[in-house]
């Protein structure tokens, strides 16, 4: 799978994550240098709504949530 795109500039990571260095490699791992259609961040970004700043990778129900509202 190819790295994701939006790994250099995603504000979590680069901003959110700073402090919490190995959790954040872990979560880059599994979602930006692993499956990133799974992340919660890129499933919104992709749909075109705004990613709340501290809608975490794994959090699918919120991100489904977000969603939802997109195009309405």
């Amino acid at each position: 799978m190819a790295d994701c795109e939006k790994l250099k500039t995603c504000p979590f990571f680069t901003g959110q994550m700073a402090t919490m260095p190995a959790v954040a490699d872990l979560m880059k791992k599994s979602y930006c240098l692993g499956d990133k259609m799974q992340c919660a961040r890129y499933q919104v970004a992709s749909a075109g709504g705004p990613v709340p700043a501290d809608l975490y990778p794994n959090d699918t129900a919120r991100s489904q949530h977000i969603l939802r509202g997109v195009g309405r």
